[in-house]
């Protein structure tokens, strides 16, 4: 069970909207799954003295190992899925707000490793953001949570592998060609969320929050520095 934060979501309505909708899609699904939340009253959430409530069915996680390819592969076929069926995401909130050349698309708008439960069949949970951006958002995320604790060319290599084969042919070339760019846009968005401090991270402190912005930048140097190494590692997962 968890109550939505309405002072994150003004429209709550349009989250679980979102959510019935990836509920939807995912009937029929057989490689990855999403949670399924309990209906109140034809609804998929509860109101209480103000407040949203909803409850989704308990999912196992058997394995604390982030197996990269399947956390790729979970990130790439759940963007597959969702832009299958032809409806739109409405934007619960004003995040990934670039300005790219790029078609939108239906995306997850929070892939962090965290979010993927590898159970008896691997889940995507936390769906509170799901909206309309851009797919290297998504990418992006992914390959920043993935070297988080270290920076690892053969991870990034096996996570782009499993999101390639999730995504199959949904992707244009434009869309590849920035999906290197995506990494960038994403540290650098939250880099600057950090530096505004616990407004942002009401739940850190300003110390936690400084320390959480260096190293992000560090993060980005990383990078910058291995541009020409990761373009490859795409362009090779992409062929």
């Amino acid at each position: 069970m968890q109550s939505l934060n309405r002072e994150i979501f003004k429209n709550p309505e349009i989250v679980m909207n979102n959510i019935s909708l990836i509920e939807h899609a995912f009937q029929s699904e057989k490689s990855i799954a999403v949670p399924h939340y309990l209906l109140c009253s034809g609804r998929n959430y509860a109101e209480y003295n103000g407040e949203i409530w909803r409850m989704y069915g308990y999912i196992e996680n058997t394995s604390c190992i982030p197996y990269n390819f399947d956390y790729g592969f979970a990130v790439g076929r759940f963007l597959r899925v969702v832009n299958s069926y032809g409806f739109e995401f409405e934007n619960p909130i004003n995040l990934h707000d670039f300005r790219l050349n790029l078609p939108l698309r239906n995306i997850h708008g929070d892939t962090k490793s965290d979010n993927i439960i590898f159970g008896k069949k691997t889940a995507i949970i936390d769906l509170d953001n799901a909206m309309r951006s851009y797919i290297c958002a998504d990418y992006g995320d992914m390959i920043r949570s993935v070297t988080t604790e270290s920076f690892d060319l053969q991870a990034i290599y096996d996570t782009t592998k499993g999101f390639a084969k999730g995504i199959g042919d949904l992707l244009t070339a434009k869309e590849i060609s920035t999906l290197y760019s995506g990494i960038v846009l994403i540290i650098t968005e939250l880099k600057d969320r950090y530096h505004s401090g616990i407004k942002n991270f009401p739940n850190k402190t300003s110390e936690q929050c400084l320390e959480r912005e260096k190293s992000l930048i560090l993060q980005l140097d990383e990078f910058y520095s291995h541009e020409d190494e990761i373009k490859n590692i795409i362009n090779r997962c992409f062929e």
